[in-house]
């Protein structure tokens, strides 16, 4: 049995979706039923991964688990993670797709990708066999890389990023989900076709929209100090500047084609996604209120 981590949350709910369109039977694990997409006649269990007792109800032997990681510090994912798969290892599931990302590895400058790379590390060690599907930040979210003045504030320099959308994310990881062929790839790379620097997002934004973007970096202590002002916590503050130091120090602008090779498609790239949510960039919204001079 396919078994999907997450189903009430954005990835592990388009993974569910894209698996039911496809007709494929799966078990929908989430900590609230209330939350789970409709979904049709799908089984669901109610479990979370800081209750090892109720995983191990959800969780059966030869199982193909999407295993999406917690949005959480460091110090509390680790932990739920590992005890994740300490249930999985004693419940003999044949297979994991885990949810990583970019340059998973401890010694990378991006807080999340240290400890991606730890939980890989952990995977290794448990003798499940895997798949890493390590994808960049949400291109989805495209729109929230500049402030309400249209600027990008992050401290990255002159490095490039590439970004993934979820529902091509969600769709390969259905594709490795369901097919037993694809099982010779440990490392999955789901982003983009390009890689842009943070300019160069900025200067597409402005030629798709016809408003003015830019990239307007603050240092690094005045973008901690603005971060704060948003009241951000503090976890949060320092994932997002060990970002920008990954985006500056060159590790950030990785770009693979495994999307293409598993679904036979290509990506959109980052012209056709801020087409695709132009009405959620932050000067579209600022004209639609009548405020903009």
């Amino acid at each position: 049995m396919i078994v999907v981590t997450g189903v009430s949350g954005r990835v592990g709910g388009l993974v569910a979706a894209a698996l039911a369109a496809r007709g494929v039977p799966f078990r929908a694990v989430t900590r609230n039923a209330g939350r789970v997409p409709a979904l049709g006649g799908v089984e669901i269990a109610l479990a979370s991964y800081d209750r090892p007792e109720m995983l191990a109800d959800a969780l059966q032997p030869g199982d193909r688990v999407f295993m999406v990681s917690m949005h959480e510090p460091p110090e509390q994912r680790i932990p739920l993670h590992q005890g994740f798969l300490d249930v999985a290892t004693a419940r003999r599931v044949g297979r994991i797709v885990y949810l990583s990302f970019l340059g998973a590895d401890p010694d990378a400058s991006f807080l999340h990708a240290r400890s991606h790379g730890a939980t890989e590390r952990m995977l290794a060690e448990s003798g499940i066999p895997f798949t890493a599907v390590r994808n960049g930040m949400y291109a989805d979210e495209i729109a929230t890389w500049f402030d309400a003045d249209g600027r990008i504030t992050g401290p990255g320099g002159d490095g490039a990023v590439s970004l993934t959308y979820r529902p091509e994310l969600s769709e390969a990881i259905a594709e490795l989900l369901a097919e037993p062929a694809h099982d010779e790839r440990s490392v999955v790379t789901i982003t983009g076709p390009e890689a842009v620097t943070l300019c160069e997002l900025a200067a597409t934004a402005s030629e798709v929209t016809g408003d003015d973007y830019r990239y307007a970096p603050l240092d690094r202590e005045e973008w901690l100090a603005y971060r704060r002002g948003l009241g951000r916590p503090a976890w949060s503050i320092e994932a997002g500047i060990s970002y920008y130091d990954g985006v500056a120090r060159g590790e950030a602008g990785i770009v693979g084609d495994d999307f293409r090779q598993l679904t036979g498609k290509d990506p959109l790239t980052i012209r056709e996604l801020i087409e695709l949510h132009r009405d959620e960039m932050p000067l579209t919204r600022t004209v639609a209120r009548g405020t903009h001079p």
